[in-house]
C-alpha cells in the first residue's frame, strides 16, 4: 500500500522542474490588496522553519496604502468551536493569523482549526 509523507521528493521535483520553486510572491501582495483582493497570511506558533514572529514582522513592514491602519489595529483572539485557536490582526482585506499549537504544517497539526480558517476566509467572515 501507499504510505503518506508530508514531504514527497517526487512531488517536489515536479514543482522544481516546472519552475514553481522558491518564488517571492510577497512583492505582489500590495498590488493585490490595492485591487481589493483579500489576503490571508497564517503561521503556526510552533513553526521553526517560517516562524510566526518573522511572518508578523514582514506583514507589518509591507508597504501598501493601509499599512498604518493594519499596524494600528489591535490583535484579537480567534476561536474555533469555543476554544481559543489563535490571534488575528485584520484591516482592509489584509489578515495575519497566528495559529496556536501548530508547526510548519498547520493543517496536519490542527486540521479542524485549519479547515475553520479556510472556510472563514473564503466566506469573508474571518
Amino acid at each position: 500500500g501507499a504510505r503518506w509523507s508530508d514531504c514527497n521528493r517526487v512531488v517536489t521535483l515536479g514543482f522544481e522542474l516546472g519552475g514553481d520553486w522558491m518564488q517571492s510572491y510577497q512583492r505582489m501582495i500590495p498590488e493585490q490588496l490595492e485591487a481589493g483582493i483579500r489576503v490571508l497570511i497564517y503561521a503556526g506558533d510552533q513553526d521553526y522553519i517560517c516562524n510566526w514572529l518573522g511572518n508578523q514582522a514582514w506583514t507589518k513592514a509591507l508597504e501598501w496604502t493601509h499599512k498604518d491602519e493594519f499596524n494600528a489595529v489591535s490583535v484579537k483572539n480567534w476561536s474555533v468551536a469555543n476554544k481559543l485557536a489563535g490571534e488575528l490582526r485584520s484591516a482592509n482585506g489584509f489578515q495575519f493569523l497566528r495559529i496556536f499549537d501548530a508547526g510548519h504544517m498547520v493543517p496536519r497539526d490542527q486540521p479542524a482549526v485549519a479547515l475553520a480558517m479556510l472556510n472563514a476566509f473564503i466566506s469573508d467572515s474571518l
